[in-house]
């Protein structure tokens, strides 16, 4: 599956309750698979736009927020959406969600000689060019030029993967998790103006997907430029297995599972850390 963070597109679509999964797969299997797939790398990079987009809204609104109150939230987001903890929760739901059947197959893929160079080109992707809307317009010059076949193998990708819905789910919940920290850094917040947060965002969904949708094309043509014909028809083969399916729906769960669990560390840091400052 193409990395999140590559295409710069953007993760949630299920909210999983609190505490470790029952393992169906060994952690250490998982953790491999989480570190093969490019996943690893992900929840560094999620964890860094949360904290990004909430220093950000500090800065745009100067005076919402007492000083020491701005410093109180930024500290806890560093912890609570830090890659440490967004990895373990991720790796602990991926574990859960697989079945050891899954793995043999998986990492036969991700130590594949294919599946090495679709690593490498996804990673590569948004360092190959910075600027987003430039990839999506040389993707949409290579869909132009994209023969019949290799054109459908890309819409199959899309398909397979769920792309649309997992970005729009993807940017609702980061989007939830901005708002919800600057909401539980405001005394004056309620639980009520944290509940219409989700509900707000959740209804502009429909609009995100058919984004997404649009964009998704031409953002696979331009990350996938590197594979032959062949090569793209092979992948999308993997993608259509039984093993990947699993484990994009593990991924997904991860994702979710691990922005959630970090929106209540926050919340639970920031509830300590106003009583310690209390006098």
């Amino acid at each position: 599956m193409i990395r999140w963070q590559g295409m710069a597109l953007g993760v949630v679509a299920l909210v999983f309750a609190q505490g470790g999964a029952l393992a169906a797969v060994a952690p250490e299997a998982a953790r491999d698979l989480v570190k093969k797939s490019g996943m690893w790398l992900e929840m560094d990079s999620l964890g860094g736009q949360v904290r990004a987009g909430m220093a950000g809204a500090l800065a745009r609104n100067p005076g919402a927020l007492p000083e020491a109150t701005k410093a109180r939230l930024l500290g806890c987001a560093a912890t609570a959406y830090g890659a440490e903890a967004l990895r373990a929760t991720a790796t602990d739901a991926v574990a859960g969600a697989l079945q050891p059947a899954d793995v043999p197959v998986l990492v036969a893929w991700y130590d594949s000689e294919l599946g090495h160079r679709i690593a490498a080109l996804e990673q590569a992707s948004a360092a190959k060019v910075a600027d987003p809307a430039e990839r999506l317009r040389r993707g949409e010059q290579l869909l132009q030029a994209a023969s019949p076949g290799r054109r459908a193998s890309l819409q199959a990708m899309l398909a397979e993967t769920r792309s649309a819905d997992v970005m729009a789910d993807t940017a609702i919940e980061m989007a939830i998790a901005v708002r919800e920290g600057l909401a539980r850094a405001d005394p004056s917040a309620t639980p009520r103006a944290i509940a219409d947060i989700k509900a707000d965002l959740d209804a502009k969904r429909p609009q995100l997907v058919a984004r997404y949708a649009q964009m998704g094309l031409p953002a696979y043509a331009f990350a996938y430029d590197g594979l032959d014909d062949d090569d793209l028809k092979r992948n999308v083969d993997y993608l259509a297995s039984a093993a990947a399916k699993a484990y994009s729906d593990a991924s997904v769960r991860g994702v979710a599972r691990a922005l959630n669990d970090a929106s209540v560390a926050l919340g639970r840091c920031l509830k300590d850390a106003g009583a310690a400052k209390a006098p």
